[in-house]
């Protein structure tokens, strides 16, 4: 039998099935999580599939089989979440993109009685924020956990609010990653809404977000209720001959020490579904608010550009389709995600993965969870093909 004809007769789902094996093999990550919303294929239900085990084979807790409500962190993932909140205050007339952070984070003084900030870092607007355009560095030199009482429901410690006070970076008129950014965007968000003003973020996310699209296991605070993934961090071998093979860090399971949000394949099945639906259906007009253009940046320091929505990548196919990808990764908590949106084709994409990868090493082809999504996506739909890689995950700890 020929390949085309093998093609042929594979149904959508053995697609999904066969990508999600093709990446546990590659990868050896314990376990993945994938959701498929593609109308083409099935429907308006989706699809989710989940493989592999919750944890390394041996582990404690024991590891149970991946479900498709099985809770894992996204990383990074996380700043579109922050970025749909952000985009319902500015829809709502509660807030504008144009904005100096400043006014947010003295908004009432709820971070500290003195005024936060420098001149410099005052006058940065929310959206430079919002697309890495803020000149703030992906990570800052002196902190350690500073993401950790955004997503605690705490006011920010008193170290990031000296930061603040130093910081002395204006926008460089280029694209920088900013983990760091992000968070600074996040705790101003806080101040948007009246509801325990500046330590809020969880209430407001389900709220206004996760709550209005039916995301029910999709927080940074995880109830004992559910069913948790345990995180492996993977080291790349030296090698440079094939297979190329992968060191644990001891083996060790991690999980739980990043702080993010976390969710489920079936959440992120609902997820999909509101951004291809926008500006129509839940929070259609502020989805489609966050995947609007803000503009076209070249890299600092190289020679590409992104383009941005909110917290979007943006970017195209090679027949004209406009593709919104975001991935993510957590270093302490050994997970990685992505998802990726093409709403003229009706096709939305999420991996989850109880497995990190540090830079070190040769990377085989295909072990990325991005890779797997746009294989799936390139399968369901064949002459899909970007006209630009996909951006490597940053770690967001």
């Amino acid at each position: 039998m020929s390949d085309q004809m093998i093609e042929a007769t594979t149904s959508p789902a053995q697609i999904v099935q066969q990508a999600a094996a093709s990446y546990l093999s590659i990868s050896n990550a314990p376990g993945c999580c994938i959701a498929v919303y593609d109308q083409k294929s099935f429907g308006t239900k989706g699809y989710v599939y989940p493989k592999g085990l919750s944890g390394v084979p041996g582990s404690s807790p024991t590891p149970f089989a991946v479900t498709t409500d099985t809770v894992f962190e996204i990383g990074s993932v996380t700043k579109v979440f922050t970025s749909t909140l952000l985009a319902y205050a500015v829809n709502a007339g509660a807030a504008f993109l144009n904005d100096n952070v400043g006014y947010w984070l003295n908004y009432g003084h709820s971070f500290s009685p003195e005024p936060v900030g420098t001149t410099v870092l005052d006058a940065i607007q929310l959206w430079q924020f919002a697309t890495h355009t803020s000149g703030m560095p992906e990570q800052p030199n002196g902190l350690s956990d500073y993401s950790k009482n955004l997503f605690a429901d705490e006011l920010p410690p008193t170290d990031v609010i000296n930061w603040w006070n130093q910081y002395d970076t204006p926008p460089p008129g280029c694209w920088q990653y900013s983990n760091i950014g992000f968070v600074t965007l996040g705790f101003a968000v806080t101040q948007m809404f009246p509801t325990d003003t500046g330590h809020n973020y969880n209430e407001m996310l389900a709220k206004y977000v996760t709550g209005l699209l039916g995301m029910k296991q999709t927080g940074a605070v995880v109830d004992p209720s559910w069913l948790i993934a345990q995180g492996c961090i993977g080291h790349w071998s030296k090698s440079t001959q094939p297979p190329y093979p992968i060191v644990f860090d001891g083996n060790t399971p991690t999980g739980g020490s990043a702080f993010d949000l976390k969710s489920t394949g079936d959440d992120m099945l609902k997820f999909l579904a509101a951004q291809i639906e926008a500006p129509k259906g839940p929070l259609g007009p502020q989805i489609a608010l966050t995947q609007k253009s803000q503009g076209t940046f070249p890299v600092c320091g190289a020679t590409n550009s992104v383009t941005m929505g909110l917290g979007w990548q943006i970017t195209t196919d090679r027949q004209g389709y406009t593709v919104f990808t975001k991935n993510g990764a957590t270093s302490k908590g050994g997970f990685e995600a992505i998802v990726i949106v093409v709403p003229e084709l009706q096709c939305g994409v999420a991996v989850l993965s109880n497995q990190y990868f540090d830079a070190s090493g040769v990377h085989p082809a295909g072990m990325a969870p991005g890779s797997t999504a746009l294989k799936i996506i390139s399968r369901l739909h064949p002459g899909f093909e970007l006209t630009e890689p996909l951006a490597e995950p940053e770690p967001f700890d």
